[in-house]
């Protein structure tokens, strides 16, 4: 009798089982590839705007550990580099804390001249482990595959999402579409902008978007999920 891994894979019950570990393990495997961001940054300033020297600022950023995308601007002049780290988080409501926990924060900066200044663009996603459990559990993620590459693509898919404004609100949440079919629940924060980094931006913060949990169509509530599938009958007026 032969085994249907397929079919194995797809089981409610073994996504559940598999659920924690998974998570787990994705974050040691990212704490173990940290970035050096002061190490990058001070690389990127070294940025030149002529397509070849763009060029080869990406092939040294797409070496070094904890750097999971890198993608030259049109007309290359300027370039995108994506991040990933371990952090350790704690939430705040009106100045007093409510929780700690560990994140799996991406950090995405485009790099570009601003006329004769040089300019970076900082904007952050976040990951708790509840929700990386979550997106093993409720999606058809590929359980043969390692997590984390898959993370890694959700990750950009909330950075798209971004900037292509399909950001969904509804009753104080706020929603992205997945890279996988669902949405990622959660709720836009602040970080502080790590002095080391040798950065300012007059705050002293930048946004991050907190991904607190999966969504798949089956949790999705019935205006959610119309809006997540654009139906002309439930947009925003």
């Amino acid at each position: 009798m032969q085994m249907n891994h397929a079919a194995f894979a797809r089981s409610p019950a073994l996504r559940v089982s598999l659920k924690r570990g998974l998570a787990r393990q994705a974050i040691a495997i990212a704490d173990r590839d940290a970035p050096d961001m002061p190490g990058l940054i001070c690389m990127a300033t070294g940025l030149r705007p002529n397509a070849k020297a763009v060029e080869r600022l990406a092939l040294r950023l797409k070496g070094r550990p904890g750097v999971v995308r890198v993608a030259m601007a049109p007309g290359g002049k300027a370039l995108t580099f994506i991040t990933r780290a371990v952090r350790a988080v704690e939430a705040r409501v009106e100045g007093a804390t409510v929780f700690h926990e560990t994140g799996l924060i991406y950090l995405r900066a485009r790099v570009g001249r601003m006329g004769p200044i040089l300019g970076f663009q900082l904007s952050a996603v976040s990951f708790c482990a509840h929700a990386l459990e979550r997106l093993v559990e409720r999606s058809d993620i590929d359980l043969q595959t390692a997590l984390l590459p898959q993370v890694d693509d959700e990750a950009r898919a909330i950075f798209r999402g971004r900037d292509r404004a399909a950001r969904i609100e509804e009753a104080g949440d706020e929603y992205y579409p997945a890279e996988t079919p669902g949405l990622w629940a959660g709720g836009h924060d602040e970080m502080a902008l790590d002095p080391d980094w040798g950065l300012s931006n007059g705050c002293g913060r930048l946004p991050v978007f907190s991904a607190r949990t999966f969504l798949s169509e089956a949790e999705m509530r019935p205006t959610i999920w119309l809006r997540w599938k654009d139906d002309p009958a439930c947009r925003m007026a």
